[in-house]
Parts: C-alpha cells; sequence; structure tokens
C-alpha cells in the first residue's frame, strides 16, 4: 500500500518530471533536431554554390539558432531526469 507522502511525491515531483523528459525528448529529436539538419544543409549548400558573405551570414545564424534550440531541449531533458529521479529518492526513503 503507498501512503500519503509516497503519492504526493508521485504526483507532484516524479510525473511532471517524466512529462518534462517526454517533451523536451519529443521536442528535441522529433521537431529540433531535424530542423538543425536541414539548416546545416542548406548552410552547406549556399557554401558550395559560392554564395555572398550576407547569404552565408544569414544561414549561419539560422543553423547556430537551431543549434542552440537542440542544446536547451537537452538540458530540459536533464533537469527533468533530476526533478524525477529526486521524487523516486524521496519514495524510497519514505518508511511504511
Amino acid at each position: 500500500m503507498i501512503n500519503g507522502r509516497s503519492l504526493t511525491l508521485l504526483l507532484l515531483v516524479v510525473f511532471p518530471g517524466a512529462a518534462v523528459v517526454g517533451l523536451s525528448a519529443y521536442w528535441g529529436f522529433v521537431l529540433d533536431f531535424p530542423a538543425l539538419v536541414v539548416a546545416n544543409q542548406r548552410f552547406e549548400s549556399l557554401v558550395q554554390q559560392g554564395a555572398g558573405q550576407q547569404d552565408l551570414f544569414i544561414a549561419a545564424h539560422r543553423e547556430q539558432t537551431h543549434r542552440m534550440n537542440v542544446g536547451f531541449d537537452g538540458t530540459w531533458l536533464v533537469l527533468g531526469m533530476l526533478i524525477m529521479g529526486v521524487g523516486i529518492h524521496g519514495i524510497a526513503q519514505t518508511k511504511d
């Protein structure tokens, strides 16, 4: 039987942490990472075409923006895991 403290930790810490992990993983791997790949390919194609400095600067800026988004998605993923781990540790430490 689960006691009140464990249930509270489960509902208010573990489940929200798992939600952050799931959303960050989805957002990072399904949405942001493919956009980074496309931006990188566009930049490479502009370099191969011999595009002007302004076009290369804009393409590089877009690529760096996507790169930062992927990095921050990874940061949120780790923070969600940390929150979830704190909740699981708290549940493991409760005495029945």
